[in-house]
């Protein structure tokens, strides 16, 4: 669907976006991810793992309004290209996702909620709160950039 405002403003009210990345034989990955727009780019942060070995290989990736559970919420399908961060760059990426996210940026991710999987979850008590004060990337953990496309692309 080509971005428009209206797909934009949609989006932007969501606090959440269903990922879909791909696999290198195609096949296609669902994860609802925490977000914030920055005109025309996405900002996200997810864990060094299979999702950013996706990316790596293959940035094409699609986003659809969701709910905390990835039950998706809107109609409007966007398309983009994603990029993992690193250095100056992720750190501003992580200041405008914990300027969204307020306390929440670095507490829900350690939790254990029921129907959500939070990768940090299992991390010793002492190394949660550790977290929940850092106001940095987190060693294991990457920022990633996602240019949506624009008007007329598929």
């Amino acid at each position: 669907m080509p971005l428009t405002a209206s797909t934009l403003d949609t989006l932007r009210r969501s606090r959440y976006a269903l990922l879909r990345t791909y696999r290198r034989d195609g096949t296609a990955v669902d994860t609802p991810i925490w977000f914030v727009l920055e005109g025309r780019t996405m900002l996200f942060r997810t864990k060094i793992g299979p999702k950013t070995r996706r990316i790596t290989a293959r940035p094409d990736v699609e986003l659809v309004p969701c709910d905390y559970k990835g039950r998706v919420t809107g109609t409007d399908r966007v398309t983009g290209r994603a990029t993992v961060l690193t250095g100056a760059e992720a750190q501003r990426g992580n200041r405008a996702l914990h300027r969204r996210y307020g306390w929440q940026w670095n507490i829900v991710p350690v939790l254990k909620i029921p129907g959500v999987t939070n990768v940090h979850r299992d991390l010793p008590l002492r190394e949660k709160l550790r977290r929940a004060r850092d106001r940095n990337v987190w060693p294991d953990s990457a920022i990633v950039r996602i240019d949506l496309d624009g008007p007329g692309a598929a």
